[in-house]
């Protein structure tokens, strides 16, 4: 997959913009705050019908009623695609598409597959346990349209079991609809953690290779999934459904005293590890950047191997705490990769002179898009 062209209105600090995007790399160049990360926003609503951090209500322009996104993409088949979402405070979100009108935001997913990669990207391996599990939902939802309807599943499912647990008192049926949540709540659980475990099977060795391709260090991934062991895992979905039976009985008066949920893969957690040392408790910021470069160049190939289509690429800021054979050695990977690349860079610099020539370049001032060319760039900072 490979945008064509980017059409933005009134999002964030733009009025109005046009972005004719190459297919190879496509370098944003500009001083903080000129609106370089601004236009990878809006290619994720383009993509996944929201952005990755920040609520809708905020990317409305200040003083505009709405925003509009639109996306002209064409598939690694040749096949068209657009995509248009606009979002008004009062009257909410509408998303069309080649594929229809009135979609919902789960329907876009995959359809252009986005790998996104931001200084922020480090939370991943230096946040809480949430941003890890959120990177395995969101590589697996963009590889798997039955895992996205799992994932939705089980958090309505868990939503309405929390409901029913802290109106106990007040439910004549309780005990009925508690069996009957219960029971559904663990069968698409069980679904979910087995689905992530033999994923990591499948991703840690194309993140290992990866990372040894830019780093010295010996990198692992270890899934820790709530409460169950290593043996139930390796059973399958069914051993894994007996596995939380237990935990839902052991945990069936404390559940009710505490009124929510203390079970599932709601509480899963994925460890990183640096030469046997957990990466979140003793990686430098270079270290947790590389990790972060390794883990979404992975996710790259896994999603192309996965739908036969290929990713497009975001990195925001990404050179930033990178030395630089860190950021030479990441240059050449990321031009192996034959993948439409979108990069905001505040120090065009980092870009050996040599390579130059070989990149689309565009400079961003104030919400205003110029084309540059490589001979513009300055050699020094």
């Amino acid at each position: 997959m490979h945008l064509e062209c980017l059409q933005i209105s009134d999002f964030r600090i733009y009025t109005a913009a046009s972005l004719s995007c190459a297919p190879g790399m496509n370098l944003l160049v500009g001083h903080n705050g000129a609106g370089k990360t601004t236009l990878l926003e809006a290619i994720c609503v383009g993509a996944w019908g929201r952005a990755l951090d920040a609520p809708d209500a905020v990317l409305v322009r200040q003083g505009a009623s709405q925003y509009w996104v639109r996306l002209e993409a064409r598939s690694d088949h040749a096949v068209p695609y657009w995509v248009e979402v606009t979002y008004s405070p009062t009257t909410g979100k509408q998303i069309r598409s080649a594929h229809g009108a009135s979609l919902r935001p789960g329907e876009l997913i995959g359809v252009i597959p986005v790998v996104f990669l931001s200084a922020a990207t480090k939370e991943i391996t230096m946040g809480a346990p949430q941003e890890r599990r959120r990177f395995l939902d969101l590589t697996l939802s963009q590889s798997s349209r039955l895992y996205t309807e799992l994932l939705l599943q089980h958090r309505r499912v868990l939503r309405q079991r929390n409901i029913l647990l802290q109106h106990q008192h007040a439910t004549p049926d309780f005990w009925l609809q508690w069996k009957s949540w219960t029971a559904h709540f663990i069968q698409l659980s069980a679904e979910l953690v087995w689905r992530r475990w033999h994923f990591l099977r499948e991703f840690e060795p194309l993140a290992q290779a990866y990372y040894r391709r830019i780093a010295p260090e010996e990198l692992q991934l270890r899934y820790l999934p709530d409460s169950l062991p290593e043996e139930c895992l390796e059973e399958g979905v069914e051993a894994i459904a007996s596995c939380f039976r237990q935990r839902a009985e052991l945990l069936h008066a404390e559940e009710l005293r505490r009124g929510q949920t203390l079970f599932g893969p709601q509480k899963d957690e994925l460890l990183f590890l640096l030469n046997g040392l957990n990466a979140r408790e003793t990686a430098s910021h270079g270290q947790h950047k590389s990790i972060a470069l390794s883990l979404g160049l992975a996710q790259l190939e896994y999603i192309r191997h996965k739908r036969s289509e290929t990713p497009i690429l975001l990195l925001d800021d990404i050179f930033a705490e990178l030395d630089e054979r860190r950021t030479a050695d990441t240059l050449a990977v990321l031009e192996e990769q034959a993948v439409q690349t979108f990069i905001t860079l505040t120090e065009p610099h980092r870009v050996p002179a040599h390579a130059r020539h070989r990149f689309h370049w565009v400079r961003v001032d104030a919400g205003t898009l110029l084309p540059l060319s490589p001979q513009e760039t300055p050699s020094e900072s």
